[in-house]
C-alpha cells in the first residue's frame, strides 16, 4: 500500500472487517498495523480513529500481539493527546475489560478440562496420573493452569506493563496513569503474583524518580501541584495496602519510604486517616523488623493521630491500640549495650536510626525513657484494659525481683496470652523482665546460684523459659555487653563484675535497690562537690552569709527587672509575630503570584501549542492536496495516455507522463484527430467517386428495363385496388346491418327512459335551481375578491414604482450635480495648471536667455580671485549686468527656479 495513497481509517476498517468475514484475522491486523503507523493517520480526528483503534486492540488481544499492541497504542497517544484524551482512556479502559474476561474465561476452562481429565470419580488417581506426578511432580490442574490460564495472565502483565510505560510522564493522562496503576496492583493482588508485583513496584517508583529528569519536555508532570501528588499518594498507599495484605515486607518498607517522600513534597496537608493508615503499616513494618524501640515509637504516632478521631475509630479500636502502646512501650529493652564491645554495630545502625526517624516524622531519635514519659503524660493508661493497669506499675515504679514474677503471672496467662492483638508483646516483655532482675541482682549481689536464678524467673504458660533458655539469654546478653557477669558452672553460679568503668546503663528510670559501682564512679566528682560545699558553710559562714546576700540582691534586682523583661519580651513576641506574618503573606502572594504566572505561562504554551499544531495541520493539509491533485493529475495522464494510446493508436511512453501535463496530452490527442480525420476524408473522396461510377454503370443498365417493370407494377396495383374495394363493400353491408338491429332494440325502451327522466327532472327541479342559483353566488363573489385583489396589488405595485422612480431621479440628479461639481473642480484645477505651466515655461525661457548671454559675454582674466560658494550667484548677477544685453532683461519670477532636464531644455531652445 503506497504511503501517499493511504485510504481513510473508514476504508481501512471496513477491509479489515471484510478479511475478518472471510476468515483472514492476520490479514486484518497486519492491514490496520500498516494504516496506524502510516503518516496519514496522524493528521487523523480522533473520532474517526477510536473505532479504527478499538478494532485493532480486539484484533490484537485475539492473537496475542502484545508488541504490536503497545506500538499502536503509542501512535494513537500521540495523535489525542493534545485534542481529545479521554478517547484513549475509553480504549484503555475497554481492553482491560476485554483481557480480564479472557483470562476468567481461561480459568473457567482449566477447570472443566482439569474435571474433564478424571475417567473415574471413584478412583482417586489415575496409574498414568499417579506416574505422571512422580516424573514432574505436578498435578493436572497445574498443568492446565499452565497450559491455558499463564499465557493469558502474561498477557494482561504485560498490558498493564506497556500501559505504564507509554502513559507515564505526561500530564495530560496522569488520572489514567494512577488509574492503571491501581489496577495492576489490584491484578498482583488478585493472582497472588509476587514476583510481578516486585516488578510493579520498581517499575512505578522509577518513573516517580524520572519525573524530575524530564520536567522540562513537553506535557511533563509538574510534582508542585498538590493534585498531582495526591494522586501519586493515593496509588502508593494503595500499594502499601497490597504489600501488607501479601506480606513482602520488604516492598512495603520501599512503599513506605516513597510515601515519606511524596508527603514531604506535597504543599497541601495529609488527611488523617491517611496518616493514621501509614503509621499502621508502620507498626506492622518495624515488628516484622524486630525492631522494637522504633515499633513502640510507630505505636506512639499512631495513636497520637487516632485518639481524637471519635467519629472515625470507635472506643474499642482506641482501647485495642492504647493496649499495643502500652505493652510495645514496656517491652523495649532497659540497658543500652556497651560501647566499648558493640561500637562498630552502633555504627552501623546509626544511619538505619536515623532513616526510621525520619519515617517517624521525628527530629530526634526516640528512646525508652521519652516513650515512657509520652506513656505517662498522656491518657494512655486510661484507655488500656483495665487489667492491663497495674503492669506500668509493676514494672516500672514497684519492680520488685523476689516477687515480679508471682505478680505478673496471672496477667501474662489470663490477659495477654489470651488476646491475639497483645500475646507477640509476651516474650519481649519477659526479656525486659529478666533483663532488669538481672540488673538489680547484681546491685545487691557479688555472685548468686543458677538455681537461684531460675526459681525467681519463673514465667507463666505459654511463655514459660527453661533452664538452658534463661542461660542463654544471659550469655547472649553478656556477649553484647550488656550485663558485667560470667558464669562459674562448677559451682552452678553467677558472678557479678564489678567494674566501676562500664558505660553500659539502663535507659529507665525505674527503681533500683541500690548504686552501682559504676553509678558510685560517675558520681565520684558530684560527691565531692557536695562535700566541699558543706566544709564551706562550717569553716567560712562570713563568706556563705556575703553569698546569700549576693543572691538575694540578685533576686531582688531579678524580680524588679521581671516586668520590664516580661514587656519586652512580649513586645519582641509581636514584632516577631508580626514580621512571621509579613514573611508569610510576601510567601502567600509570590507562591500566588509563581502560580498566576506559571498558569499564564502554561497557557501561553498551550496556546502556542495549538497555534503550531494548527500550522502544521494546515501545512499537512496542503501537502496533502497537493499530493493528491499531483497524483489525480498523474492518474488522469496516465489514463488519458492510455486512451489516447488505445482510441487514436499514438504511442506515448508512461515514462513521459512526467513531463507531459494534460494540456499537452490534450494537444497531441487533437492533432491526432485532425490526423485521422484528413486521412478519413481522403479515403471517403475515393470511395465516394468509386460509388457514383458504379452507379452510373448500373443506372445504364436499368433503362432498358423500367418500362417493362412499369407495366407489371401497373397490373399488380389494379388487382389489390379491386381485392380492397370489395372487402370494404362487404365489411360495410356487415356493420351497416348491425347498427339497424341496435336501433331497433334501442327504440323499443325509449318511452320508458323518457319518462323516467321526466319525473326525476321535475322532483329535483327546485334544488337544482337553487344549487345552480348559489353556484353563480359564489362566483360572482370570488371574481369581485380576485378583481380587489387585482386592483390592490396593482396599487402597491405602482406604488412602489413611483417610489423607486422618484428615488432613483433623486440619486441621479445627485449623481449629475456631483459631476457637475468634479468638473467644475477638474476646469479649475486644468486652468491653474495651465497657469503653472505657462509661468514655469516663461521662467525658463529668461533663465536661458541669461545664460545664452553670459556666454557670449568676454572671458574674464586667467587669475581671478577666489569667490566663496555663498557669493558666486551675486557676482555671477554682477557680471551679467556689465555684459552688453543682447535681449531685453527677463522678467523676476515670483519663486524659486525649477529644475529643467537637459532633454527638455534643448527642446526648448
Amino acid at each position: 500500500m503506497s504511503r501517499y495513497h493511504q485510504p481513510r481509517p473508514e476504508i481501512v476498517l471496513r477491509r479489515a472487517e471484510e478479511l475478518i468475514g472471510v476468515g483472514q484475522p492476520v490479514s486484518a491486523l497486519e492491514t490496520l498495523y500498516d494504516a496506524l503507523m502510516s503518516k496519514r493517520l496522524r493528521n487523523a480526528n480522533a473520532a474517526s480513529t477510536e473505532p479504527f483503534i478499538r478494532k485493532f486492540a480486539e484484533l490484537c488481544i485475539e492473537q496475542r500481539r502484545g508488541k504490536q499492541l503497545k506500538e499502536g497504542l503509542t501512535q494513537y497517544r500521540n495523535i489525542v493527546q493534545h485534542t481529545n484524551p479521554e478517547s484513549l482512556g475509553a480504549v484503555v479502559e475497554v481492553m482491560l475489560v476485554n483481557i480480564t474476561e479472557r483470562v476468567t474465561a481461561a480459568q473457567r476452562s482449566a477447570e472443566q478440562v482439569t474435571v474433564d481429565t478424571i475417567e473415574d470419580l471413584d478412583e482417586a488417581e489415575t496409574p498414568e496420573n499417579m506416574i505422571l506426578s512422580l516424573v514432574s511432580g505436578e498435578q493436572n490442574r497445574d498443568r492446565a493452569d499452565r497450559a491455558l490460564v499463564t499465557p493469558w495472565l502474561k498477557f494482561l502483565w504485560e498490558a498493564y506493563r506497556n500501559l505504564l510505560d507509554i502513559l507515564r510522564n505526561n500530564v495530560r493522562f496522569e488520572a489514567l496513569y494512577q488509574s492503571i496503576s491501581n489496577k495492576a496492583i489490584d491484578f498482583c493482588r488478585t493472582y497472588e503474583r509476587k514476583t510481578e508485583f516486585h516488578r510493579l513496584c520498581d517499575l512505578l517508583r522509577n518513573h516517580l524518580q524520572t519525573i524530575a529528569k524530564y520536567a522540562h519536555q513537553q506535557n511533563s508532570i509538574n510534582m508542585s501541584n498538590p493534585e498531582t501528588v495526591q494522586l501519586f499518594l493515593d496509588t502508593h498507599f494503595h500499594q502499601l495496602n497490597t504489600a501488607t495484605e501479601m506480606e513482602l515486607w520488604q516492598e512495603s518498607y520501599r512503599s513506605i519510604e516513597d510515601i515519606h517522600n511524596l508527603i514531604q513534597q506535597s504543599k497541601r496537608p495529609i488527611k488523617p486517616q491517611a496518616m493514621a493508615n501509614y503509621f499502621e503499616k508502620l507498626t506492622r513494618i518495624m515488628y516484622v523488623a524486630k525492631n522494637p524501640l522504633f515499633l513502640a515509637a510507630a505505636w506512639h504516632r499512631y495513636y497520637n493521630f487516632i485518639h481524637r478521631q471519635t467519629r472515625i475509630f470507635s472506643e474499642e479500636q482506641l482501647q485495642s491500640v492504647a493496649n499495643n502502646v502500652l505493652l510495645s512501650t514496656l517491652a523495649v529493652p532497659i540497658i543500652k549495650p556497651s560501647s566499648r564491645i558493640l561500637s562498630a554495630a552502633a555504627k552501623e545502625n546509626k544511619h538505619r536510626t536515623q532513616r526510621f526517624t525520619n519515617l517517624l516524622f521525628l527530629s530526634t531519635a526516640p528512646t525508652r525513657v521519652s516513650l515512657i514519659s509520652d506513656l505517662t503524660s498522656g491518657d494512655v493508661l486510661a484507655r488500656v484494659l483495665p487489667a492491663l493497669r497495674p503492669l506500668y506499675d509493676l514494672v516500672e515504679e514497684q519492680f520488685h525481683p523476689l516477687s515480679i514474677c508471682k505478680k505478673l503471672g496471672p496477667v501474662l496467662s489470663e490477659q495477654i496470652a489470651t488476646n491475639d492483638d497483645v500475646a507477640k508483646y509476651g516474650t519481649l516483655l519477659c526479656n525486659v523482665i529478666l533483663t532488669r532482675l538481672l540488673q538489680q541482682l547484681s546491685q545487691v549481689y557479688t555472685s548468686v546460684q543458677l538455681d537461684f536464678i531460675f526459681r525467681l524467673a519463673r514465667f507463666p504458660e505459654p511463655y514459660a523459659m527453661s533452664a538452658a533458655d534463661i542461660e542463654r539469654f544471659i550469655m547472649h546478653g553478656a556477649r553484647r555487653g550488656e550485663f558485667q557477669l560470667r558464669i562459674d558452672h562448677q559451682s552452678r553460679s553467677v558472678v557479678f563484675d564489678t567494674d566501676p568503668f562500664d558505660s553500659s546503663q539502663s535507659l529507665s528510670n525505674g527503681a533500683q535497690l541500690q548504686a552501682s559501682p559504676s553509678d558510685l564512679m560517675r558520681s565520684q566528682l558530684s560527691s565531692l562537690a557536695i562535700c566541699l560545699s558543706n566544709a564551706q558553710r562550717v569553716a567560712c559562714p562570713a563568706f556563705v552569709a556575703e553569698k546569700q546576700a549576693a543572691k538575694q540582691a540578685a533576686v531582688a534586682t531579678a524580680l524588679q527587672a521581671m516586668g520590664e523583661e516580661h514587656r519586652l519580651a512580649t513586645a519582641r513576641k509581636l514584632v516577631i509575630d508580626r514580621r512571621k506574618e509579613i514573611i508569610e503573606n510576601a510567601l502567600a502572594r509570590k507562591e500566588r503570584t509563581e502560580a498566576r504566572e506559571r498558569t499564564m505561562r502554561i497557557q501561553r504554551e498551550q496556546e502556542l501549542e495549538r497555534e503550531r499544531l494548527a500550522e502544521e495541520q494546515r501545512r499537512r493539509e496542503a501537502d496533502r492536496l497537493k499530493k493528491e491533485r499531483d497524483a489525480i493529475q498523474r492518474a488522469e495522464s496516465k489514463k488519458l495516455a492510455e486512451s489516447i494510446k488505445q482510441k487514436a493508436g499514438l504511442d506515448v511512453s508512461i515514462d513521459d507522463l512526467e513531463k507531459l501535463d494534460t494540456s499537452r496530452l490534450l494537444e497531441m490527442q487533437v492533432e491526432q484527430i485532425e490526423k485521422e480525420k484528413h486521412d478519413m476524408q481522403s479515403r471517403l473522396k475515393v470511395m465516394g467517386r468509386r460509388m457514383d461510377h458504379t452507379e452510373r454503370a448500373y443506372r445504364k443498365n436499368e433503362d432498358a428495363l423500367l418500362a417493362e417493370d412499369y407495366e407489371r407494377q401497373k397490373l399488380a396495383d389494379k388487382e389489390n385496388h379491386t381485392s380492397a374495394r370489395a372487402a370494404l363493400l362487404e365489411q360495410s353491408k356487415e356493420k351497416h346491418a348491425h347498427d339497424v338491429a341496435q336501433k331497433k332494440r334501442f327504440q323499443r325502451m325509449f318511452s320508458d327512459f323518457d319518462g323516467l327522466r321526466r319525473q326525476l327532472d321535475e322532483g329535483r327541479s327546485e334544488e337544482l335551481a337553487a344549487e345552480r342559483k348559489r353556484m353563480r353566488d359564489e362566483l360572482a363573489r370570488a371574481r369581485d375578491e380576485r378583481v380587489a385583489e387585482y386592483r390592490r396589488v396593482k396599487a402597491e405595485k405602482e406604488e412602489a414604482e413611483a417610489r423607486e422612480r422618484a428615488e432613483r431621479e433623486a440619486r441621479e440628479a445627485e449623481e449629475e450635480r456631483a459631476k457637475a461639481a468634479k468638473a467644475a473642480e477638474l476646469a479649475a484645477l486644468r486652468e491653474e495648471m495651465a497657469a503653472q505651466r505657462a509661468r514655469d515655461e516663461e521662467a525658463l525661457r529668461s533663465r536661458l536667455e541669461r545664460e545664452r548671454d553670459a556666454e557670449r559675454a568676454p572671458q574674464a582674466p586667467a587669475k581671478t580671485a577666489y569667490v566663496l560658494p555663498s557669493r558666486r550667484q551675486g557676482a555671477a548677477s554682477a557680471s551679467a549686468s556689465v555684459s552688453p544685453p543682447a535681449v531685453s532683461p527677463a522678467p523676476k519670477s515670483d519663486g524659486p527656479k525649477k529644475y529643467v532636464p537637459p532633454a527638455l531644455r534643448r527642446k526648448m531652445q
